[in-house]
C-alpha cells in the first residue's frame, strides 16, 4: 500500500434514527469519519453474464486501517466522495493485517 496514492478525500456517514418534536422517528445520515482513500475498480476479470457495467457505478475505496474504520459495516454506513454517494456492499479487511481496509461500493442512484 502506497500512502502517496491516497489522494481522494472521502467521508463516511452513519445511518442514525432521529426523533422529531412530535415523536416521529426519521432515518438520517450523519458524518462519522473523514479520511483519504485510493479509488479503483474491480480488475478481477469476473464474468458479468453479458451485462454492461459502468465502471463509475462500482468502485473500491481503500483506506488505511484505523479503529474508526474497523467498525464500519455495509448496512449502517455509506461513503460520500467528490459529490457522489456510494453504498457499501462489502468490507474487505485485507487479510486481517491491520494495514488497510477495502470498501466495495456501488453508486447510489439519484432519485
Amino acid at each position: 500500500m502506497k500512502i502517496v496514492s491516497m489522494r481522494i478525500p472521502v467521508n463516511f456517514q452513519k445511518n442514525t434514527v432521529m426523533t422529531d418534536r412530535y415523536g416521529n422517528h426519521k432515518s438520517t445520515w450523519t458524518d462519522y469519519f473523514k479520511c483519504w482513500a485510493t479509488v479503483g475498480t474491480d480488475s478481477s476479470g469476473s464474468e458479468t453474464s453479458g451485462a454492461v457495467i459502468n465502471p463509475e457505478e462500482s468502485l473500491n475505496f481503500t483506506c488505511r486501517w484505523c479503529s474508526e474504520l474497523a467498525v464500519v459495516g455495509s448496512t449502517k454506513y455509506r461513503i460520500t466522495a467528490e459529490g457522489k454517494i456510494y453504498n457499501i456492499t462489502y468490507v474487505n479487511p485485507m487479510g486481517f493485517k491491520h494495514n488497510s481496509i477495502k470498501f466495495n461500493c456501488k453508486l447510489e442512484k439519484s432519485k
